[in-house]
C-alpha cells in the first residue's frame, strides 16, 4: 500500500508540474529513440552481412598477398566489375570456414590501383579497385580451412542497389594463402622425370582442377598448362578439341575477325600442342601462350566434341596472379 501511495504521489506531482511533464516527456522520448536507432543499426548491421554467392565471372577479382603483421592477419588484392565504374563501387571480404561455415569478416580499405586501370584500360573506370583486409590472426582457428569470399556493392542504372558476391576461389589455412582447399585437393605427382613440369606444379598457379575429368590448368611464366592426368579421356582419333577462349575489355584491341564476336577464339586440338620435349608421364600436357595483346578479364577452356558440336565439360577462370599487370 506505501508503494501505491508513493507512485500516485508522484504522478500527482508530475501532473501539477509542467517542467517535470517535458523533462518526462523528453526522457520517454530519449529511451524511444536510443531503442529504435538501437534496432535500426541491428537491422542494418544483419543485412549489411547478408550475401548469396553467385557464380559471375564478369566479378574480376584477385587475392594477391597475405601478410601477418602485430598479430593482425593482411590480405592485399583487387576486385570489379566489368562495365562497372569502380569509384561508385564498394569491397568487402569475409573468411568463411569451410567445414562448419563460421564467418570472420574483414576490415576493408579500398585503395587506388592505377595499375589494375592501366592493364584493363577501357571506356570504364577500374582504378579505384585495391583493397587491403585485416583482421585479427587470432580469430581464425588453427588448421581450419577459410575460403575467402569477395562482395563488391553498388548502384544499378535505377540506382537500386546491387550486391555481387563470389568465391575468390583462394583459401586461408595457418595464415598461409592456397589457390585451392589443401584438405580435399588431389595434388599431383611432383616426383616426375620433366623438369619444366616440376616447375609448373612448385612454381605455378592453379587455375583450376577439374577432378571428374582429370584436368589441371596452371599459368607459369607467361603460359597456360593443360595437364591430363590417367583419368582424363582423350579422343580415340588424336584430335581432342580444347576450347580457349578470352575474354577482354579491349574489343577493339582483338584481331579484325574477332571483334564482331567480342572475344579471342584460340582453340586447339591437345595432341597438336603437346609437349614432347620431356617425360612427362604419368602426365599429358600441351602449352599455350597468353596473348599480350590486349587485357584478358576471364578464360573459357575445356573439352569440346566437334562432331555433335557440344560442350563435353567447360570452366571459366580468371589469371590467378598479376604476372601481366606491371
Amino acid at each position: 500500500m506505501e508503494k501505491t501511495h508513493k507512485n500516485h504521489n508522484l504522478f500527482n506531482k508530475i501532473e501539477e508540474s509542467k517542467y517535470k511533464q517535458v523533462v518526462v516527456c523528453i526522457v520517454l522520448s530519449s529511451v524511444v529513440i536510443i531503442a529504435f536507432l538501437i534496432l535500426s543499426n541491428y537491422i542494418n548491421f544483419k543485412k549489411s552481412r547478408e550475401y548469396t554467392i553467385v557464380d559471375d565471372i564478369k566479378l574480376v577479382n584477385s587475392v594477391e598477398n597475405i601478410n601477418i603483421n602485430n598479430g593482425n592477419l593482411q590480405l592485399d588484392g583487387y576486385a570489379f566489375i566489368v562495365e562497372q565504374d569502380s569509384p561508385s563501387s564498394s569491397i568487402s571480404l569475409l573468411l568463411r570456414n569451410v567445414n562448419n561455415g563460421n564467418e570472420v569478416w574483414l576490415d576493408v580499405e579500398q585503395t587506388n590501383r592505377p595499375d589494375v586501370n592501366a592493364y584493363f584500360d577501357s571506356e570504364y573506370n577500374y582504378e579505384y579497385t585495391g583493397f587491403q583486409a585485416y583482421t585479427q590472426e587470432n580469430k581464425l582457428t588453427t588448421d581450419e580451412c577459410y575460403e575467402v569470399i569477395i562482395n563488391i556493392d553498388y548502384k544499378d542504372s535505377n540506382d537500386n542497389k546491387i550486391r555481387k558476391t563470389v568465391s575468390s576461389n583462394t583459401y586461408v589455412v595457418n595464415s598461409e594463402l592456397y589457390g585451392y582447399n589443401p584438405y580435399n585437393f588431389n595434388k599431383p605427382d611432383i616426383n616426375v622425370e620433366s623438369e619444366l613440369l616440376r616447375n609448373v606444379f612448385a612454381d605455378g598457379r592453379l587455375c583450376f582442377y577439374q577432378e571428374e575429368a582429370g584436368m589441371y590448368v596452371y599459368q607459369y611464366e607467361g603460359k597456360l598448362y593443360w595437364i591430363a592426368s590417367e583419368d582424363f579421356v582423350f579422343n580415340e582419333n588424336g584430335e581432342t578439341y580444347i576450347p580457349y577462349q578470352l575474354w577482354t575489355t579491349q574489343v577493339d584491341k582483338l584481331p579484325a575477325n574477332r571483334i564482331q564476336h567480342k572475344f579471342d577464339n584460340l582453340d586447339f586440338y591437345f595432341e597438336k600442342f603437346e609437349y614432347a620435349d620431356q617425360i612427362a608421364k604419368p602426365y599429358r600436357v600441351a602449352i599455350r601462350d597468353i596473348p599480350g595483346d590486349y587485357a584478358i578479364t576471364y578464360i573459357k577452356t575445356g573439352v569440346y566434341n566437334v562432331i555433335s558440336k557440344q560442350w563435353l565439360w567447360n570452366k571459366s577462370f580468371h589469371l590467378k596472379d598479376n604476372e601481366l599487370i606491371k
